[in-house]
């Protein structure tokens, strides 16, 4: 049953990152996902220590999580593949979504810190996944 579960979540997954990487327009520009990062924005104002944060720091935060479930779905799907590679995977990931937002569409903007926010997110994806898988391990 848990396979399953992982599956679905695996195929919602995708669909989430596709859309957020590939829409061609930007998806903080306007509609409801301004709308709802306006008010966590306002939210964030009103709380002394939580008054810091601002629009890039709020885009880089959604960005680690947007790539750590894939960190995440890499481990659990692919159990013996080599370290590096789970790690490495999530970066290549973004560079060719950045890419594609780079060359194919116009409206959106690559760059060099969504690359390294995405990867910091699948990073910690993995690592979650593997501290998680180890510990589970039966001991010998």
């Amino acid at each position: 049953m848990s396979n399953v579960i992982f599956r679905l979540g695996l195929v919602g997954y995708i669909a989430i990152l596709l859309y957020a990487s590939l829409w061609p327009t930007p998806v903080d520009g306007g509609g409801f996902i301004w709308w709802v990062t306006s008010e966590i924005l306002k939210f964030c104002q009103s709380i002394d220590w939580l008054n810091w944060l601002r629009y890039n720091q709020l885009e880089a935060i959604a960005n680690m999580l947007l790539y750590l479930p894939l960190g995440i779905f890499i481990v659990k799907f692919f159990p013996r593949a080599p370290f590096w590679l789970a790690f490495i995977s999530p970066v290549l990931v973004s560079v060719i979504a950045e890419g594609i937002q780079r060359f194919l569409l116009p409206a959106r903007y690559s760059t060099v810190d969504d690359v390294i926010n995405n990867a910091i997110g699948g990073a910690l994806g993995v690592l979650i996944a593997t501290g998680i898988r180890r510990l589970r391990k039966p001991k010998r």
